[in-house]
C-alpha cells in the first residue's frame, strides 16, 4: 500500500511539473506586430501636436490622481488626429481574419473595436470587426474576470440575466467628452500571422472623440488585466520606432522581444505609481557641460505622446541650460514650445553643431544618450525647437525622443531596457512564432510516454 501511494504522488507531482513547464513556454511565446506613424516626422503639425500632447498629458495626470485616491474613472487620453504624431497598429480579428488598424497605447489598457455598422461610432469611415462573420466570436459573462476588473474600476454593469458585461470607458476631462460604449467578448487575434484565441476586447457599438482618421479602435497595451500584453501572457514586449515615417516600427512580444548585442541598458518599473504606466526614476540630466536635477516623481514612457514633458524644477533647470548652450539665433516662442531657435545663423553653418548633447540618467545607471532628432525638432518657417515642454504635473517620455531606440518593456519583472538600433533589422522569425506549438506537442508525447510507465509501475504493485 505504502509504495502504491509514493507512485500515485509521483503521478501527481509529475503532472504539476509538465504543467508548470507548459505554462511558462506558454509565456515566451512571440508575436510580430508593425506600427505605422500617421504622418512623416518632418510634416508632422507640432501645433496639433502640442495640442494634443498637452490633452494626453492631462488625462494621464488625472488618471494617475485617481489610482493613487482609490477611484478609477476611466479617463485615459486618446484625442488623436492624422496630423499629431500618434502610432497606429495594424492586426487581424476573428476567422476568417478582418483587418484592422488601431491605436497603440501604452497608456492604456483595453482592447476595443468599433463593431457591426456602429453608425454612433466616431470616426466614421475606417473599417468595423463584424462578429456575425467569424466563426470564433463569443460574449463574455459577468463572470468572466475581464468584466470583474471593468466592474472593480465602476467601468462596466452587468443585466440581472448576467450574460452580458457592458461597458463605458470614458477617456474625456469631462462626462461625455471622449469615450467608448458597448459590451466585452472574446476572440481570436492574429498578429503578424501568429493567431492567439481568446483574447477579450470590447465590442464597440456607440463612441465619441477624436480618434484619428485612419483607426477603428485601440489597442491597450499597460500593465492592467485587460491589456494585450497580459492577456497573450507574453511577460514583455518591445518596439523601435523609426526615425524614417516611411517604413513600419517593429512591435514584438514574448519571446520576439529579446535585447542583445552592446549599448543595453536597463532600469526598473515604478509599480507604486500606477497599476497601468511604466514609470522610471529619471535621476538627472546631462545638457552639454550642465547636469540638471530629474524629476521627483518619476518619468512615463508613453508611446501615444508626442513631445515630452518635465515637471519643476527638472524643466526649468534643463530649459537654462539648453538656452545657455544654443549657439543659434533665438526665434519666438510657439505653441508651448520655450527653446525655439533659428536653424541658420547669421553665419550660416551647420545646425547641429551649434546644439549641445543631452543625456539622460536612470535609476540603476541606465544612460540614454539622444541623437538630435531626439530631441530637436524642425516645426516650420526655418526654426527648431527643443522638443521638451513644461509639465505642471506628470513627466513623459514621448514617442519623438524613443525613436531609433529598442525599447524593451519586461513586465514580469517590472523591468525598462533601451538601447539604440537600427529598427529595420529588428526582423522577426516565423520559428520563434511557431516554437511553442512543437514544443507543447513533444512535452505532451513524454507526458504520455511518462505515464504510461507510472501506471504499469503502479500495476505492477497491487
Amino acid at each position: 500500500m505504502a509504495a502504491k501511494i509514493a507512485l500515485l504522488a509521483l503521478m501527481v507531482s509529475f503532472l504539476a511539473a509538465a504543467q508548470a513547464a507548459h505554462g511558462r513556454h506558454a509565456e515566451r511565446r512571440g508575436f510580430r506586430a508593425t506600427l505605422i506613424r500617421r504622418t512623416k516626422t518632418a510634416n508632422i503639425n507640432f501645433t496639433e501636436a502640442a495640442r494634443q500632447s498637452h490633452h494626453r498629458l492631462s488625462m494621464l495626470a488625472s488618471r494617475r490622481l485617481d489610482a493613487a485616491s482609490s477611484h478609477m474613472n476611466g479617463k485615459t487620453p486618446l484625442r488623436m488626429d492624422g496630423d499629431g504624431g500618434a502610432y497606429d497598429m495594424d492586426f487581424s480579428i476573428g476567422t476568417p481574419p478582418q483587418n484592422l488598424t488601431a491605436l497603440a497605447d501604452t497608456g492604456s489598457d483595453l482592447i476595443w473595436t468599433k463593431c457591426g455598422a456602429c453608425a454612433s461610432c466616431a470616426p466614421q469611415g475606417t473599417p468595423s470587426y463584424y462578429p456575425n462573420k467569424s466563426s470564433t466570436f463569443s460574449q463574455l459573462p459577468c463572470s468572466d474576470p475581464l468584466c470583474g476588473a471593468l466592474k472593480s474600476d465602476k467601468l462596466a454593469t452587468c443585466p440581472a440575466s448576467g450574460a452580458e458585461c457592458d461597458y463605458t470607458y470614458s477617456y474625456g476631462l469631462e462626462d461625455g467628452d471622449t469615450f467608448t460604449q458597448g459590451y466585452l467578448a472574446s476572440e481570436t487575434i492574429t498578429l503578424g500571422g501568429a493567431a492567439a484565441p481568446g483574447v477579450g476586447f470590447g465590442c464597440t457599438n456607440v463612441s465619441e472623440g477624436e480618434y484619428g482618421k485612419s483607426s477603428s479602435g485601440l489597442v491597450g497595451l499597460g500593465r492592467g488585466p485587460l491589456s494585450l500584453v497580459s492577456q497573450l501572457n507574453a511577460g514583455a514586449f518591445s518596439y523601435c520606432l523609426t526615425s524614417d515615417a516611411s517604413k513600419a516600427s517593429p512591435l514584438l512580444f514574448g519571446s520576439m522581444a529579446g535585447l542583445s548585442g552592446s549599448g543595453v541598458q536597463s532600469t526598473g518599473i515604478l509599480t507604486s505609481t500606477s497599476s497601468t504606466f511604466y514609470t522610471v526614476s529619471l535621476e538627472s540630466i546631462s545638457i552639454g557641460s550642465a547636469t540638471t536635477p530629474g524629476t521627483r516623481d518619476g518619468v512615463v514612457f508613453d508611446s501615444g505622446t508626442t513631445l515630452t514633458f518635465l515637471s519643476e524644477p527638472a524643466y526649468s533647470q534643463a530649459k537654462a541650460a539648453v538656452l545657455s548652450q544654443t549657439n543659434l539665433a533665438r526665434a519666438p516662442d510657439r505653441d508651448g514650445f520655450e527653446a525655439c531657435f533659428f536653424e541658420q545663423s547669421g553665419g550660416g553653418g551647420d545646425p547641429a553643431a551649434a546644439v549641445p548633447a543631452m543625456l539622460l540618467h536612470f535609476d540603476g545607471g541606465a544612460d540614454m544618450t539622444l541623437q538630435l532628432l531626439n530631441y530637436f525638432v524642425d516645426v516650420g518657417d526655418g526654426v527648431a525647437c527643443w522638443v521638451v515642454q513644461r509639465s505642471p504635473t506628470l513627466s513623459i517620455i514621448g514617442n519623438i525622443m524613443q525613436m531609433d531606440f529598442h525599447v524593451r518593456y519586461d513586465v514580469d519583472n517590472s523591468v525598462l531596457s533601451f538601447q539604440p538600433a537600427d529598427c529595420e533589422s529588428l526582423q522577426g522569425s516565423a520559428a520563434s512564432v511557431s516554437a511553442a506549438p512543437l514544443v507543447a506537442k513533444f512535452q505532451g508525447i513524454l507526458l504520455l510516454a511518462a505515464l504510461h510507465f507510472l501506471y504499469a509501475a503502479f500495476q505492477a504493485c497491487s
